[in-house]
């Protein structure tokens, strides 16, 4: 496009303004370099001390440190008023990005909005939504059935699509009260399965032995059991109730 051609025309003027982006970005953990075993260091220093003796050069004591990589950076350029594109009648404010890996090579890449008052960072940094926008569509086609639609009926096809949105904003507001934002990428099915309640077992105690029971089996057990057991299990498990149970349900906040 001719605003984009502009755009790198601009930057190539002395007095074209740039800015560094500081927005802070999630970085990868980097795990830190294993140092190498001492004779393999030693093998490297005799090495190049007989390289260094056969050009006749001064012996070197120790091996030089090899320099930090640059990071990479990314430069802003902003310019307002842009009118070169002339299939848009409306001015537009144009963002250059200039990025710099650690080698010192460059990319340029534009941004452009109508907003004649964003700042380069801010339109970056909105620009950025656009992967997490795409990955929520994929998200209601692939795992929340958005794209099943077996009825050729307009009403029977809207509420379908209606109700599925209506789901997946309710669980994500449900994820942000209870502060798990973290969850937000997993599907459907593996939010369901981390935000189920926890198995709840029974653990029974005789002579310094224990097992472990669901309540289903539990039950089954005291159904089964004999008139004489139940008539002498019933007061334990009454008492149970009034000693932990009832405690539990009028418990009073901290």
């Amino acid at each position: 496009m001719n605003a984009s051609q502009d755009m790198r025309g601009l930057t190539r003027l002395k007095d074209f303004a740039w800015e560094p982006d500081e927005t802070p970005r999630a970085k990868p953990a980097k795990s830190p370099d294993r140092p190498k075993p001492l004779r393999i260091v030693k093998r490297e220093l005799k090495r190049q001390q007989t390289l260094a003796a056969k050009k006749g050069l001064p012996p070197p004591q120790s091996l030089p440190q090899p320099a930090a990589p640059m990071p990479s950076r990314t430069l802003l350029g902003i310019a307002r008023g842009v009118t070169s594109w002339t299939e848009c009648t409306v001015p537009l404010t144009a963002v250059v990005n200039r990025e710099i890996d650690p080698d010192g090579n460059t990319d340029h890449w534009i941004l452009v909005t109508t907003s004649s008052s964003f700042k380069a960072p801010h339109i970056r940094s909105t620009y950025a939504l656009r992967t997490a926008i795409q990955e929520r569509h994929r998200h209601y086609k692939c795992f929340w059935d958005l794209a099943q639609m077996p009825s050729r009926k307009f009403s029977m096809v809207v509420h379908p699509v209606l109700f599925v949105l209506l789901a997946y904003t309710l669980l994500q507001a449900h994820l942000f009260l209870r502060h798990r934002q973290q969850m937000n990428p997993r599907t459907r099915g593996r939010l369901l399965q981390l935000l189920n309640p926890t198995v709840e077992l029974v653990a029974v105690y005789y002579q310094q032995r224990f097992c472990l029971l669901s309540l289903a089996e539990f039950a089954v057990l005291l159904l089964e059991m004999e008139e004489a057991a139940r008539i002498k299990l019933l007061p334990k498990m009454k008492q149970l109730q009034r000693d932990i149970y009832h405690l539990l349900q009028n418990a009073r906040p901290p």
